[in-house]
């Protein structure tokens, strides 16, 4: 039984690279060099010289550079190349037989026979497990060795994904920064003039200004500091110097979802490394249960030993045949199964972690299912904010704040209505900005429920931009 030859090694893991965010207009940068194929030298680690700062990541790199770096040095995905790579030599190993024993022996005292004093032996034993104990050994690493290698796909997808969801923060926090530092210059210009010229202006209608703009200085503090939390969350993720620039990264146009949830759940029991890992743990507890069914089964062993024997002495005037003749032994041994309760316990236990397996595997279908349909909700949710913001809100606040603008020039206005229009028209663009990011990481979350990119699911680039033009 080989059930591992039905499994090729897949690079899922570039597939995310490209497509986890939807970043369709990239995809010519990461099918330019390809990854280390899996069985490769793995990366060396970053040496002390090459720990300057990266200069790459200072200005707007792009969703497929970021993701492609995080392949590349990521600890975590190296630990579990690592491991699956060492996960592929189990079954040349548990499929071999075990090492032959050497013995040697020596008489206390000389043992004296017909052809001479026996002095020592030596002798070497080769123990020779059940044929389909080796067999089942050597299937349920084969199994372990393909478990391995989606745990390595699983930890690369998770490490892609958080790549992306940072990405998009971090570019939600820069948008929200310019928009709120724009905002608060118009309103300086407005409370300014209307301070040095306007004297009609009530009190309270000033004071408005200045505490809207003393909450807009408050507020770029914050996202000050967050961009700090949130870059340096990124250059963990790329095993970065903490000193290494960060700029506004680059992303794509976010995928339309054009399929069911039905057709989504049935892409993830496909594809969903949770699930395919649940699968091939069912697989190996069978082949464990049936390793233990062969307790049962004896074992042999085989050698051959020489025995050390000397000459009679000339004086004794005996010289029988074979006088000082060292003999051979040929030596056979089958082991005694005859504790039962240890087997049948044995196969006890083997019976409950096979049921184990299976019950784990119906619970991460279960799971993944709900995952799936969560995110499902969440990207149809976002992707509606972001489109009525866009389309709607946004325009509509700009039309009115041009509006206000235009009536206090000609005297028909007050500042407190321009301050009204302003701080709704600055509220649309914060929502829309948050709005695309939490779509962004929306869609992150369903190509990580479902195991795979969306794109080849049936996905086409959603057209939704911000209406004022913001990097996307």
């Amino acid at each position: 039984m080989r059930p591992s030859s039905v499994y090729a090694p897949r690079l899922l893991p570039l597939a995310f690279a490209i497509l986890v965010a939807g970043c369709a207009q990239d995809r010519a940068v990461l099918l330019g060099p390809p990854p280390p194929r899996f069985g490769d030298t793995a990366p060396t680690a970053p040496t002390a010289a090459a720990a300057a700062p990266d200069e790459r990541f200072a200005a707007a790199p792009r969703l497929p550079a970021l993701l492609q770096a995080a392949l590349d040095r990521n600890p975590a995905i190296q630990a579990a190349r690592a491991r699956a790579l060492a996960a592929r030599e189990g079954p040349a190993v548990e499929g071999a037989l075990p090492n032959p024993q050497l013995m040697l022996g020596w008489y206390e005292t000389s043992v004296q026979t017909r052809v001479g004093p026996q002095e020592w032996s030596v002798g070497v034993q080769q123990a020779i497990p059940f044929p389909t104990k080796l067999d089942t050994k050597a299937d349920i690493e084969e199994s372990e060795a393909r478990r391995m290698r989606v745990v390595y796909e699983r930890v690369a997808r998770d490490v892609l994904v958080e790549v992306v969801k940072v990405s998009h923060e971090i570019a939600y926090i820069d948008e929200a920064a310019r928009v709120s530092g724009e905002i608060g210059a118009l309103l300086e210009r407005y409370t300014t003039a209307a301070a040095a010229q306007d004297t009609s202006s009530p009190v309270s209608e000033l004071f408005r200004a200045e505490t809207q703009r003393a909450q807009l200085e408050n507020d770029r503090v914050i996202l000050a500091e967050l961009r700090v939390v949130e870059a340096q969350r990124l250059r963990s993720l790329l095993d970065l110097p903490p000193d290494t620039p960060i700029g506004t990264p680059v992303l794509g146009p976010a995928p339309a979802i054009r399929t069911s949830i039905p057709q989504l759940l049935a892409v993830a029991e496909r594809h969903n490394q949770e699930l395919r890992e649940a699968g091939i743990a069912m697989e190996t507890a069978l082949l464990r249960s049936s390793l233990a069914e062969q307790s049962r089964v004896p074992d042999m062993s085989i050698g051959l030993m020489s025995i050390r024997t000397d000459r009679l002495p000339a004086e004794l005037g005996m010289n029988p045949e074979g006088n000082g003749d060292d003999p051979l032994v040929l030596q056979f041994g089958v082991t005694l199964p005859i504790w039962l309760q240890k087997d049948a316990a044995t196969i006890r236990r083997a019976r409950e972690l096979e049921r184990a397996a299976a019950l784990d595997r119906a619970d991460a279908i279960q799971r993944t299912r709900d995952g799936v349909t969560r995110a499902w909700f969440q990207v149809g949710n976002a992707q509606r904010l972001a489109q009525l913001y866009a389309e709607v809100l946004v325009p509509r606040a700009a039309t009115a704040a041009r509006t206000a603008e235009d009536l206090l020039a000609s005297g028909k206005g007050n500042l407190g209505g321009l301050l009204e229009t302003i701080a709704v028209y600055h509220n649309f663009r914060l929502a829309a900005a948050r709005a695309r990011a939490d779509h962004g990481r929306a869609i992150a979350d369903l190509e990580r429920a479902i195991g795979q990119p969306l794109d080849p699911v049936g996905a086409g680039s959603s057209t939704t931009e911000s209406g004022e033009g913001g990097d996307r």
